[in-house]
């Protein structure tokens, strides 16, 4: 058992799939789930996910593999505004756009929620550490699409609209061309000349 332990050490990520352990072990797949098990119940490895493990929770990017594990997705909605300072408040999931079906995940004491977008509503995210995370502006009109629709709760009074670049926002407004969202443009603060 230590020797699976020591040699899971040496796999260089903060968190490894059971492929990535099966690789480095010389057990047959059902050994080695028993042993994975019998290491997590000794608290000596965490399951963070089905298939997910770590040896230190505290070096995870919860972000980072949220976008990894269920690809293409960027980190926006509440999470990104909140990133951006632009929601007050921060929540409690990590909130996802994804060009796949819309899916929760368990990470941990976490939950990653991924909405479905359409691929011609796929852009406007930026490189961000080790994740992809939306635009302000770009997770503004997310989550009004989201809210058009019914999936999500929109309220102007927990955020601040300043911090949004309106000229950016009514360009990309654009090119949703929804009529919902085009309103929630209608919203916002002008530009003070």
């Amino acid at each position: 058992m230590n020797t699976l332990k020591e040699k899971i050490k040496t796999i260089p990520k903060p968190y490894f799939s059971l492929r990535d352990i099966e690789k480095i072990s010389s057990m047959d797949i059902g050994g080695l789930k028993v042993s994975l098990n019998r290491l997590v119940k000794r608290e000596e490895l965490t399951r963070i996910s089905h298939g997910l493990y770590t040896m230190d929770v505290a070096a995870l990017d919860f972000e980072k593999i949220a976008c990894e594990i269920y690809r293409p997705a960027y980190v926006s909605f509440e999470s990104a505004l909140a990133m951006h300072n632009v929601l007050s408040q921060k929540p409690l999931h990590i909130t996802l756009a994804s060009t796949n079906r819309s899916k929760k995940i368990r990470l941990g004491d976490r939950l990653a929620i991924y909405h479905h977008l359409k691929r011609d509503l796929f852009w406007g995210f930026v490189r961000y550490g080790d994740h992809l995370l939306a635009e302000p502006e770009k997770a503004f009109l997310d989550l009004a699409y989201l809210s058009s629709k019914g999936y999500a709760h929109f309220d102007f009074e927990e955020m601040n609209l300043e911090l949004l670049n309106k000229k950016k926002l009514e360009r990309y407004c654009r090119k949703f061309c929804k009529a919902g969202i085009k309103k929630v443009c209608n919203f916002l603060p002008k530009e003070k000349k």
